[in-house]
């Protein structure tokens, strides 16, 4: 299995986001990308810039931070030509690394855009190294920049950011000197295109968690009626949990559970509702082990959005009774 190590460059509207393509903000410019074997080493590399077709003339600021011309971008190859030829030299085994996950939605979304829809594998797994150097070297929640992660682990900088390449061999030089050993089987999973029935829908169990990417719903009734998205269970053993505090939400976006299993203690349960249509949503669903101070900690935010939502009718109340005092006063005048 190899590892195919990507990253892209795009441009946008240069006259403001008001003039932008619906369903592609962003046009792919350029391509880089290194190959790892399994052993981490380097055997290969990628690169070929792209001729815009939506927005031909470069933004000021992407010219800035790439030093690309548009004179280097009317001799790119066509998109289509290119993302073949690219898909072809991956191979058939091999698992995307991205330093976070715009690369892949971007990537999509420019296929899509040229009618090179599916082409990839679904479920799309890849490893989000971002993330991953977050969990070895800092909260799990802090996103590094490129720059200062190569910074950090004392990689020699000897090639400019910012370029497709350039960027890739950085992010491969971090797989080899990073701890990404100890995180290896933590692979990401990409959602740009979710679930459309319960059979594709996508079950993951890590160490420490499991995530559920659902098919999509029309109302959120009819998804917290589905068994698999309200269900409470374990994320270790699979078995039904005690209800500690049922399914609450702080916005209609994100919602919060927890529960207790006999056998392996408390599990904190997370849902984030996804857009998908105008009409349409999906939900991805993480089941995480957890103790007492993090169900205490559920408790406090459960307890803190209660609050906010009394204050929010006591507001609402308020303006009830002086709006009908104000209205009795006028009417009280009529009268006169």
């Amino acid at each position: 299995m190899d590892y195919i190590v990507l990253d892209l460059e795009w441009n946008q509207n240069p006259y403001g986001k008001k003039g932008s393509k619906p369903g592609l903000p962003f046009e792919i410019i350029e391509i880089g990308a290194v190959r790892l074997n399994h052993k981490l080493e380097i055997e290969d590399s990628y690169q070929q810039v792209i001729k815009p077709r939506v927005y031909k003339k470069l933004h000021y600021k992407i010219k800035e931070i790439t030093h690309l011309t548009n004179e280097e971008l009317k001799k790119g190859m066509d998109f289509r030509k290119a993302i073949r030829e690219f898909l072809k030299w991956c191979g058939d085994e091999y698992t995307f690394v991205t330093w976070g996950s715009m690369d892949l939605t971007e990537l999509q979304k420019n296929m899509k855009y040229y009618k090179l829809e599916r082409i990839l594998d679904f479920p799309l797994y890849y490893v989000d190294l971002q993330k991953i150097y977050s969990l070895a070297y800092s909260d799990g929640h802090e996103k590094s920049t490129l720059s200062n992660a190569v910074e950090e682990l004392k990689i020699k900088e000897d090639e400019t950011f910012h370029r497709a390449l350039s960027d890739a061999y950085y992010t491969a030089k971090i797989m080899q000197k990073g701890k990404f050993g100890r995180f290896k089987k933590r692979l990401s999973i990409d959602t740009f295109y979710s679930p459309r029935i319960r059979e594709e829908e996508i079950f993951v169990k890590f160490d420490e968690y499991t995530k559920l990417v659902t098919r999509e719903f029309l109302t959120k009734e009819e998804m917290f009626k589905d068994k698999n998205v309200e269900g409470m269970r374990c994320n270790q053993c699979g078995k039904t949990l005690e209800r500690i505090i049922d399914w609450f939400s702080d916005s209609g976006k994100t919602y919060f559970c927890v529960g207790k299993c006999p056998d392996h203690g408390y599990v904190r349960g997370k849902i984030k509702i996804k857009k998908r249509e105008a009409d349409s949503f999906f939900a991805i669903k993480i089941m995480k082990t957890t103790d007492e101070a993090g169900v205490e900690r559920i408790r406090e935010k459960q307890e803190s959005i209660r609050e906010k939502r009394r204050e929010k009718r006591q507001r609402s109340n308020e303006r009830e009774v002086i709006d009908a005092y104000y209205d009795a006063e006028d009417n009280s005048d009529d009268d006169d």
